[in-house]
């Protein structure tokens, strides 16, 4: 298990629904707490979020500094983490296989 406790992600979760229309959420956060379940992570900027927990979801960080789309920017950033969320169980039945996560 990956030691995550405080550590600074940047997410992004991509929203899929039956129709495959996509959305992208993508956030910094900080690692609240975690278990081999779930990652509870305080997003910049307010709220939170519950990610799945799993090694292959959290890949190192290599950049130096990373900058969303909206002009937030972090150099802090520990890990990324990529994930596919369907709308539904017909949008996975339909898209799963072929999106899966990293």
């Amino acid at each position: 298990m990956i030691d995550l406790h405080n550590k600074v992600l940047l997410v992004s979760l991509r929203h899929i629904d039956e129709s495959e229309n996509i959305k992208f959420d993508t956030f910094f956060g900080v690692v609240n707490t975690f278990n081999d379940n779930t990652v509870v992570v305080d997003k910049v900027g307010g709220g939170q979020v519950d990610l799945p927990y799993g090694d292959n979801y959290f890949e190192p960080a290599t950049g130096e500094w990373y900058e969303l789309k909206n002009g937030d920017w972090s150099d802090e950033v520990d890990f990324i983490v990529h994930l596919d969320v369907f709308a539904n169980d017909l949008a996975y039945e339909k898209y799963g296989v072929k999106t899966p996560n990293k």
